[in-house]
């Protein structure tokens, strides 16, 4: 007889936390009305982290495609709180960044991500907490680690 999949393993339970935390996310944003969907909120906060970046790293980021990054990115450039401009090292290649017209949402979406976390730390002491950060940003580290060596080997693509 197969043995069922034991799904406290860490894979699982990082999923299982990621999903709850973006459901939680989304859930919050869209309740607070702000006049921008979930998927634009996570964007905006991705292009906020890492910007100013390519359009199709931000692809990448957010697991949107290129044609629905390009509707969103629309809709942000619209509304005046992300610009796109031609990459200077690329001009194939848009780079996009905040505008400052973004800040007050920016400021609404880390309201909503703080409450989302304090949800998802509910007792875990100080201590504890700092710890678990402390390891998942070791075990992320490992991942792109393990990438870019693979990557300097030509064992997968970037």
């Amino acid at each position: 007889m197969q043995q069922p999949i034991d799904t406290d393993i860490s894979s699982f339970l990082l999923l299982d936390i990621a999903r709850l935390l973006r459901l939680e996310f989304e859930r919050r944003v869209g309740d607070a009305a702000l006049g921008i969907t979930p998927g634009e909120a996570r964007t905006l906060a991705n292009v906020a982290r890492f910007g100013p970046l390519r359009q199709n790293d931000l692809a990448n980021l957010t697991g949107l495609g290129a044609m629905s990054i390009t509707s969103v990115l629309d809709s942000l450039e619209t509304a005046g709180m992300v610009r796109r401009s031609v990459d200077p090292k690329d001009r194939r290649a848009k780079l996009v960044r905040v505008t400052d017209k973004a800040a007050p949402l920016l400021a609404e979406l880390k309201a909503i991500g703080d409450d989302v976390k304090a949800v998802t730390r509910g007792d875990i002491s100080a201590d504890d907490w700092g710890a678990f950060r402390r390891m998942l940003k070791t075990a992320r580290d490992n991942h792109l680690a393990a990438r870019r060596s693979k990557r300097a080997t030509g064992d997968v693509c970037a």
